[in-house]
């Protein structure tokens, strides 16, 4: 009868142990419990700032999924959910417009940019890498936790890396803690117990275990409630290892872009950092790194930031700048006439007898490419001597920049020499402010005096043709007059109107210039900024719409504007040196996410003068030459502030007027774009698993009704049988193994009936059928069926459909 009635119990309980001898629920919450170990320690150290609530959904979510599959790997079905779920997202793609593969090629991006901080940082895109992170690490541990071995192997390991941590200094959350020791307790707990009572098979060791696990979980909280530090995990050696051969392998790539294509192109900021899909647009997603691709040497470097130019251009169409191609008719170079008639406002100032002693410097740079291959020669303004190793083939574009005819890369290096204006001097400022005159008045001896004494330049050795220089830059201002200064029709009015009114009160267009700049100072900087849309102006959207946006934005927007009311500017892009990142002695490297643009405004009679209108950057740009202090970090730099004292107060009104208007919306738009993205990501999860598990559920009906179909009379019998047990458990009767059949129907007595039949009637001809040599009838069947439909009809309307629905999922799971 023993025997009997445990081969009975099989009817309705399966072993659910897998090959290994790991039972699946146990391989289950191990995995799930690493997993989101993992998650949280990630979430930490990378700063994602993802919920620990949202990181147990999506763990627990993706560890199902994987069981469910793995208990159903040999059925089609599982395969035809996979592929249905492929088409469902492809379904969902293209109603909502969702492209994937630009989704994920941008989030990927975005891991190299984010530092921490709030500008750069995007819910979203930390959503999907955590959602990656998960994903992977589910299905690893799930693999490796069906090995027993493995788990006992990392239930040490894992407190030994905690160990390590603390002697490191190493910080990791709490909860991170408290899931690795409550692990690693209750696993080597279980396999000390199964060594113990190896040779004793009347111990259950599970129940063991079970037993001991509220002491795993206090002696956890204990840990994890001990004081810790809150910064992040460093990791700087893994870091540091893993930019070296990030760095290394990049140059390697480089050069073999090199050796295949030699032709090359102009620099931009679009492949040094800045891109979106349409690279001959301005503005759009930001994918900058860390690479380093100029390595600069200098002995006399500033305390303000230098600026090299690798690009030029002159033509605002509305949404990007282009190159014109106009002829200029001029002998020489645009950097040799920049350097006169700088030299000619010099030497009126000398006239006048003025201090120019702290006015310009002479300084040099060795610049060598790195991890780069272009076209372009990186200088600052105002070079007036460029030395090259080797000989070089180069040309100069009709804006001024510099361009060696075939592209270069690691290993080219070159020196030169240039003088760079002190900006924040009010002796400089004033003659800026005070050049009306543009008039070139100066003689030879009087501008090779002032290049000797001010500019530290031997002019002995040459003759300085000055009526033909005097001709020279009348026909190039001329030009700059002309070239410089269009505007597309179709710029909207308000930006005119706009730029005419923060410069109003103004007489001289330094003083106008530096009211644009500082206006667009007190704009905000963020690299998480969306494409201007189709048919808008790039300008024009900035300043009224979105009112935020990187160093293209402030750039090309005083740009315009300047050229509203009639001032020549150009748009630059190129390279800040930020002396910060020391490379060794007088060493400094020049990474890729330093790559920036900036305008140069021209002043007749001086010639291009550099102005900063990006807020994080005006600090640097204008420090003190003795102010050490004033040389802020580039990357740490607050991106909200700017030199507000500069702000002139007639248009502070107008300036509150124009932005006020837009930005809470735009952050409120934003905060709503980001939730209602969240949300769907959630409901699209949520919906997925719901459809698998109404699958699932829909294969193990079929299943069973087929089994049912094809059976005797007999396995039917038992088939319900099973059915009514359970039932009569949520009932609160529960068959004991000293209790038979018989037994536990008359303890169940007339307590449970349908249909003027109780549950011993049922028992017995149960029993009949079984022990005797009789089949049962279809009458009597379709009576034990009818028990079991209103027994179950009966709970349904007790217990309700939903609990119902999840007992016999469990039911036919388990039975199949």
């Amino acid at each position: 009868m023993k025997i009997n009635r445990i081969k009975f119990s099989n009817l309705f309980h399966s072993d659910a142990i897998q090959k290994s001898g790991v039972p699946r629920k146990v391989t289950v919450s191990n995995s799930l419990l690493l997993t989101l170990a993992l998650g949280t320690y990630l979430n930490s150290y990378y700063q994602l700032r993802i919920h620990i609530f949202l990181i147990f959904i999506l763990t627990a979510t993706f560890i199902t999924l994987i069981y469910l599959f793995d208990i159903n790997k040999k059925n089609l079905i599982s395969y035809f959910a996979i592929i249905g779920f492929v088409i469902l997202w492809m379904l969902i793609g293209r109603i909502f417009k969702i492209q994937y593969i630009k989704g994920i090629k941008n989030i990927y991006d975005w891991c190299f940019i984010y530092n921490g901080d709030n500008l750069t940082y995007n819910q979203f895109y930390g959503l999907g890498v955590m959602a990656a992170i998960l994903v992977s690490s589910s299905l690893i541990m799930y693999l490796l936790h069906c090995s027993k071995k493995v788990n006992v192997i990392i239930a040490v390991i894992m407190p030994g890396l905690l160990v390590y941590s603390t002697i490191q200094e190493i910080d990791i959350p709490k909860l991170t803690t408290g899931i690795v020791i409550f692990y690693s307790f209750t696993v080597i707990v279980e396999f000390c117990g199964k060594l113990f009572y190896k040779s004793k098979n009347t111990v259950n060791n599970g129940i063991a275990t079970m037993y001991l696990a509220p002491a795993c979980i206090i002696i956890a909280l204990i840990s994890i409630s001990l004081p810790s530090k809150p910064e992040p995990i460093k990791w700087n050696g893994v870091k540091r290892f893993i930019s070296n051969v990030r760095e290394q392998t990049s140059i390697w790539m480089t050069q073999m872009e090199y050796f295949i294509d030699k032709t090359g192109h102009e620099f931009s900021v679009t492949f040094a950092g800045y891109s979106d899909n349409n690279k001959d647009e301005l503005g759009g997603s930001v994918k900058g790194n860390k690479k380093t691709t100029l390595i600069i040497k200098t002995q006399n470097k500033s305390t303000a930031r230098g600026y090299l130019i690798g690009s030029i251009r002159d033509t605002y169409t509305g949404r990007s700048w282009e190159k014109s191609d106009y002829n200029n008719n001029l002998d020489k170079e645009d950097y040799y006439y920049d350097f006169y008639e700088l030299l000619n406002a010099f030497s009126k100032e000398k006239e006048s007898g003025r201090d120019l002693s702290n006015m310009v410097k002479k300084r040099n740079y060795e610049i060598e490419y790195h991890d780069i291959r272009t076209r372009s020669i990186f200088y600052p303004l105002k070079t007036f001597d460029i030395t090259f190793r080797k000989k070089v083939s180069l040309k100069e574009t009709k804006q001024g920049a510099l361009l060696f005819t075939k592209a270069k890369g690691v290993g080219t290096d070159y020196r030169l020499q240039y003088y760079e204006m002190n900006l924040n001097d009010e002796t400089f400022q004033q003659m800026l402010r005070r050049n009306k005159d543009a008039s070139f008045t100066a003689t030879e001896n009087e501008l090779k005096e002032v290049a000797e004494e001010i500019f530290e330049y031997n002019t002995t050795t040459f003759h300085i043709d000055v009526d033909n220089l005097k001709k020279e830059l009348d026909k190039r201002a001329e030009n700059i007059n002309k070239y410089y200064t269009t505007l597309p029709e179709t710029l909207p009015e308000r930006v005119k109107n706009l730029a005419n009114e923060i410069t109003k009160d103004y007489n001289n267009d330094y003083d106008k210039l530096k009211a644009l700049e500082s206006y667009l100072n007190t704009l905000k900087y963020t690299t998480n900024v969306t494409k201007t849309p189709k048919g808008e102006d790039f300008v024009d959207y900035f300043l009224f719409e979105q009112q935020q946006g990187y160093c293209t934005y402030f750039a090309t927007a005083f740009g315009i504007m300047a050229r509203c009311i009639g001032i020549p500017t150009r748009y630059i892009e190129g390279f800040v040196v930020d002396y910060k990142v020391v490379k060794d002695n007088y060493l400094y490297e020049v990474r890729s996410n330093n790559a920036h643009s900036w305008v140069d405004a021209y002043i007749e009679g001086i010639g291009w003068i550099p102005f900063e209108p990006t807020p994080s950057f005006y600090s640097g740009r204008y420090a003190k030459w003795r102010d050490l202090s004033a040389n802020l970090d580039y990357e740490n730099s607050s991106y909200n502030s700017g030199d507000l004292s500069q702000i002139p107060s007639h248009y502070e009104g107008l300036l509150d007027q124009v932005k006020n208007e837009s930005v809470v919306e735009v952050n409120h738009k934003e905060n709503r774009q980001y939730t209602v993205a969240i949300l769907f990501i959630i409901l699209c999860i949520v919906l997925l698993f719901g459809m698998i598990v109404l699958t699932y559920y829909g294969v193990l009906v079929r299943k069973y009704e087929r089994k049912y179909q094809l059976a005797s009379n007999n396995i039917k019998l038992s088939m319900i049988l099973a059915e009514i047990l359970r039932y009569l458990e949520w009932s609160g009767y529960r068959l004991s193994k000293e209790e038979t059949l018989l037994t536990f129907a008359e303890r169940i007595g007339d307590n449970i009936h349908f249909n003027q039949t109780n549950f011993l009637q049922i028992a017995n001809l149960f029993m009949k059928v079984r022990y005797g040599e009789n089949d049962i009838n279809d009458k009597e069947l379709r009576l034990v069926l009818e028990f079991s439909n209103e027994f179950r009809s009966y709970l349904k309307e007790k217990l309700g459909k939903r609990k119902m629905f999840f007992d016999r999922f469990v039911f036919l799971h388990f039975y199949q």
